[in-house]
Order: structure tokens, then sequence, then C-alpha cells
């Protein structure tokens, strides 16, 4: 009985050393989670920046198609 007991808490040991050798999985599963969601968001900044610029542009360019239609008609 003695022998089982000191067993258990021998290998209760090791385990419990070993766990802080052993690489955590969820560390760097999370890590990689994040480093996706970061350049997911700046992806999404960098198109919706370009979609403002290309409306700008259209918007200066009606503005301008407009006045000079009316230029036209005068």
């Amino acid at each position: 009985m003695l022998f089982v007991i000191l067993s258990i808490i021998i290998i209760a040991i090791a385990l419990f050393v070993l766990s802080f050798f052993m690489s955590d999985k969820f560390e760097s599963l999370e890590s990689q989670l994040e480093q996706f969601s970061i350049s997911t968001m700046q992806e999404t900044y960098q198109m919706k920046k370009k979609i403002k610029i290309l409306e700008e542009e259209l918007l200066t360019e009606d503005i301008s198609n407009d006045i000079l239609q009316k230029k036209d008609d005068q």
C-alpha cells in the first residue's frame, strides 16, 4: 500500500515538472488567432480608406461634369 501511494506521488511530481517544459498549444493557437484578427482589421481599414478615396474622386467628377453642363446650357 505504501509503495502504491509513493509511486502515485512520484508520478504526479514528475508530470507536474514535465508540464512546465511542454509547449502550450492553446497559447500558440491564441497567438495565431490574434495575428489573424489584427491583419483582418488592417485589411478592412485599408479597403475602407480606398473606398472613401474612390467615392471622393467620383463625387468631384460628378460636380465638375454638372458645372460643365451648366456652362454649356447657358
